[in-house]
């Protein structure tokens, strides 16, 4: 059966042995039926799109006014939680901000993983265990100058007559260097370049090497600022290290944990 917009010339139809009832002629009238009832499939389809996307859109409103509560409750507990993090954080301060922020994510994981983990128990305790691990070293990183002032202090306790000589003048105050009271005066090294050692005295409002009353208690005393220096340097070298050796174990900790904390 052949389809066709215009009538096919008779003699056609009989050099191609056609019947005529095999034939369908489509009139411009049929044709423009045709068109426009395409046209109306197609606003029928964008129109059941166009429903379908708003029922979706109401779908999504409605269920965001069923869960308005939670989002109250976690925007009120977020500006609580990390108040002291975005109080504390200060724009020179970008290292110890991201520790205090490291540090208020970890303690939400922690508290989620306890309240709500689902990992089988040991794996449970080992992502728990693994962030306190993680938590102490960052407390201790959050204050670099305490790897260096904890020890110092150990020291200044065996050496509790040590002073710090700071002297003034019309500008300004100076750290002078290391001494310690005797007599009328200190016994001492002191700082910077080529520092003088002994026994000093102020003359003249200046600080000076003298004779010592005690030449020999002048000794002792030296040896003693002299060895609280080496034990100051050590304590020095020490915090270093230890510094060192936590930024390497916090490295380890993050390398072997960080995805398997969130997952």
């Amino acid at each position: 059966m052949c389809i066709r917009s215009q009538p096919i010339d008779d003699s056609l139809v009989k050099k191609l042995k056609l019947d005529e009832s095999e034939t369908i002629s489509i009139t411009d009238e049929d044709i423009k039926s045709q068109r426009m009832g395409k046209m109306f499939d197609d606003i029928f389809e964008i129109e059941r799109k166009q429903t379908d996307n708003l029922k979706r859109w109401l779908r999504w409103k409605w269920q965001g006014v069923k869960n308005l509560k939670y989002y109250i409750k976690y925007a009120l507990r977020n500006h609580i939680k990390w108040h002291k993090t975005l109080c504390e954080i200060r724009p020179w301060e970008g290292f110890s901000g991201l520790l205090h922020v490291m540090q208020t994510h970890l303690e939400d994981y922690v508290q989620c993983e306890e309240k709500y983990g689902t990992a089988a128990k040991d794996y449970k305790e080992m992502k728990i265990s693994s962030v306190h691990a993680t938590l102490e070293l960052l407390e201790r990183m959050n204050e670099p100058d305490d790897y260096y002032f904890i020890r110092k202090e150990e020291v200044d306790k065996r050496y509790p007559d040590y002073k710090y000589l700071i002297t003034e003048n019309d500008r300004s105050t100076s750290y002078s260097g290391d001494f310690i009271p005797f007599g009328n005066g200190w016994v001492g090294m002191e700082s910077g370049k080529d520092p003088r050692e002994g026994y000093f005295e102020f003359v003249c409002g200046k600080l000076e090497l003298v004779k010592s009353p005690d030449c020999f208690e002048t000794d002792r005393l030296l040896n003693e600022v002299k060895n609280y220096h080496e034990d100051t340097l050590d304590a020095y070298k020490q915090a270093e290290l230890a510094s060192k050796n936590d930024f390497e174990a916090l490295h380890i900790l993050m390398k072997d944990n960080l995805y398997s904390w969130w997952d």
